[in-house]
């Protein structure tokens, strides 16, 4: 079996790591020429976080990753509205964690 996937982004490339891991033949398509980082980089719930730890990226995000162990929400005035613990600090069962754009790479 042969799957085409399209779109290099962090689902797509994802979505062909965990294809190959199951023995699927899968070939990336993307329509940008040049990847570079776009963006401020990238937040990931301990679900998503699992997962790639699960396609053998662990070393790699314990390397890059920053932990988050709080969200919070401020106003234009850089006061806090609402905050709540994240990741092992909230017993989420797993990490939260982001990267910055330089890292997504």
């Amino acid at each position: 079996m042969k799957v085409m996937v399209i779109g290099a982004g962090i689902g797509g490339l994802t979505a062909a790591l965990s294809l190959h891991a199951a023995g699927i033949d899968a070939h990336v398509y993307e329509s940008v020429a040049d990847m570079h980082a776009l963006g401020a980089g990238i937040n990931l719930q301990p679900n998503a976080v699992r997962e790639l730890i699960e396609l053998g990226l662990g070393d790699t995000l314990a390397a890059t990753a920053i932990e988050t162990a709080e969200l919070g929400y401020y106003n234009k005035h850089c006061q806090l509205i609402w905050s709540e613990p994240r990741g092992l600090a909230a017993d989420m069962h797993g990490r939260n964690i982001r990267l910055t754009a330089g890292t997504c790479r």
